[in-house]
């Protein structure tokens, strides 16, 4: 019985000194421009997604997409091409838009994962004038 006991409280403490890291998934920490921001065209020329952790570059899957523009109702989402560059760091992506952002809503989606290969993702908007 003491065994059984001695045993169970060094589980525990096994599992409460796992780093927080090996625990973490990837998640979005800034962007810029920043979710539900309004920014002039001047500063939309490029977007940059700056992740909590280093991802694993082969995972990361990112796409903008045109979702309003001024005067139109009901304005489907019309993708728009760009190229991206990883930061050095690992834990940022720079996205270079073809042409100009026109006024309008953006809406950005992600996917990645970092170390523990857990894929994440989620989305933000924001509004070029």
């Amino acid at each position: 019985m003491r065994k059984s006991a001695v045993a169970a409280m060094l589980a525990s403490l096994a599992l409460i000194s796992v780093p927080g890291a090996a625990l973490a998934h990837t998640r979005l920490v800034s962007s810029t421009p920043a979710a539900n921001a309004t920014v002039p065209a001047a500063n939309a020329r490029s977007i940059n997604l700056v992740f909590n952790e280093r991802v694993i570059a082969s995972t990361l899957k990112v796409d903008l997409a045109m979702t309003g523009m001024p005067g139109m109702n009901d304005h489907p989402p019309m993708k728009v091409a760009f190229s991206s560059m990883m930061g050095k760091d690992g834990k940022s992506v720079m996205l270079m838009p073809k042409r100009a952002l026109a006024a309008g809503t953006y809406q950005v989606s992600w996917s990645a994962a970092g170390t523990d290969t857990h894929r994440m993702g989620g989305q933000f908007s924001f509004t070029v004038r």
